[in-house]
């Protein structure tokens, strides 16, 4: 009886747990460094929110300017906190979905596609929340989620909707097939 067809999970690529396991690392050092080193995140972002006023809408006067840099503060802070609990949660989601796959695919081009998939889709999407909290001091809270989504969120986060459904639909026949 090989693996296939027992009740034997078999582990996907090395590469892709190194993939996972190096994500909930990045999520550990982002998690710690936003506790270390939160005054001087949030005073560099504010000093370059302060030298694009037009961005942030900053009229120059201190009541009116401080809320519009609080609110992008509070987003900036927002976006490396998604990071932080995206890359912990997307790692061990890539660990468990790519098991399942290197497990019930049936074919080696499907298993490797899936795997591709879950793999590259869940370790690049929490980087789009590392880049939009990057981009909101220079270019905005709705400009910077714009270039996030279209360069990051949707083609990464779309690889791993398409895989995780593939996956899903393999299951389920797997379920319909069984004696």
């Amino acid at each position: 009886m090989t693996g296939r067809d027992s009740e034997v999970w078999l582990r996907p690529p090395l590469a892709t747990l190194l993939t996972a396991i190096l994500l909930i690392a990045c999520a550990e050092v982002g998690g710690a460094s936003m506790v270390r080193f939160k005054l001087e995140l949030t005073r560099w972002a504010r000093s370059v929110m302060l030298a694009h006023p037009a961005v942030h809408g900053l009229v120059g006067v201190r009541d009116v300017d401080e809320q519009a840099v609080d609110e992008a503060l509070v987003k900036f802070d927002a976006a490396l906190r998604l990071f932080h609990l995206h890359a912990e949660g997307m790692g061990l989601v890539i660990i468990a979905t790519t098991m399942t796959a290197a497990t019930l695919a049936g074919s080696d081009g499907a298993r490797r596609a899936l795997i591709a998939l879950l793999t590259v889709g869940g370790a690049g999407y929490p980087f789009g929340y590392l880049l939009w909290g990057a981009l909101i001091p220079y270019v905005g809270i709705q400009t910077g989620k714009t270039i996030a989504e279209w360069l990051v969120w949707i083609p990464f986060g779309s690889a791993t909707i398409v895989a995780a459904w593939w996956l899903a639909a393999l299951v389920g026949a797997r379920l319909v097939r069984r004696p």
